[in-house]
């Protein structure tokens, strides 16, 4: 009777631990998946040009954030993604041919991504409330993290630092909208920028703020500020030295209130 009672207890045992650790598998799965999260959608009519020569024509467009766990976004990759479908909820037929993402803006952590579709000439069907996208969104990330120093960096107007493919040129020695310290420029041969760090010489860390990175292929600039006055410190810039891709699937349907 012991025996019998040792092995049903043995076997709940072993369910319970099986039960816990598929749903600890799950979880894990849940925290690793991209996520999408509606942002605007926005409907535009052409209107007559010669009584309103500033208005645009017929336009729809639906904007969204993407994020991928522990994966730093970088960009678009227009080449590998495609949309399958971008309709309202009467079958009228939004996208004429293949249709784009466009990459609008990203985290300056690069955790996530604000993406559009935007489709000119068309609107949707009269008593349409929602659209429907479908699609794969092709994303670069960064990857093998490095790091170039530069030392001894006065933040005075028009001082520059350089290190490796890196060169920063203070454009003044106090910025504005809150900023008390310096805003400086950082170029560079790659869009894959971490951060930037600040440190005056008794290692105390200052906090930057950027303002987004911008540029084509090897030419591109980021803009930054620090928040407090610092007069010389260490600069430090932290970078991925690699790209890699990575696939989302896109399944949206969007109603005004942007509900899911």
């Amino acid at each position: 009777m012991r025996k019998l009672l040792l092995l049903s207890a043995c076997l709940v045992a072993i369910a319970s631990w099986a039960v816990a650790d598929d749903k600890e598998k799950k979880e894990d799965k849940t925290k690793s998946e991209p996520t999408l999260m509606p942002y605007s959608v926005s409907v535009t009519r052409k209107l007559d040009q010669k009584a309103f020569p500033y208005t645009g024509a017929d336009m729809t467009t639906l904007a969204f954030v993407v994020s991928v766990p522990k994966k730093p976004l970088l960009g678009v990759d227009a080449e590998g993604s495609k949309i399958d479908k971008f309709e309202d909820d009467k079958g009228n037929s939004l996208v004429e041919g293949r249709g784009f993402f466009q990459q609008q803006q990203i985290a300056p952590d690069r955790s996530a991504m604000l993406v559009g579709v935007f489709v000119y000439n068309k609107r949707p069907g009269k008593g349409a409330s929602k659209l429907t996208l479908k699609g794969e969104l092709s994303l670069a990330y960064g990857t093998d993290e490095k790091s170039e120093e530069m030392k001894k960096v006065k933040f005075e107007a028009k001082s520059t630092a350089k290190a490796g493919d890196f060169e920063i040129t203070v454009n003044q020695e106090k910025g504005g909208f809150g900023i008390e310290g310096p805003s400086f420029t950082l170029k560079s041969k790659t869009r894959a920028i971490k951060g930037v760090t600040i440190k005056d010489g008794e290692g105390t860390e200052y906090e930057v703020q950027s303002y987004g990175t911008f540029g084509f292929r090897e030419d591109w600039t980021t803009n930054y500020g620090v928040k407090k006055a610092i007069k010389e410190g260490t600069v430090t810039v932290q970078y991925f030295s690699k790209e890699e891709k990575v696939k989302v699937p896109v399944d949206l349907t969007v109603g005004l209130d942007l509900n899911r």
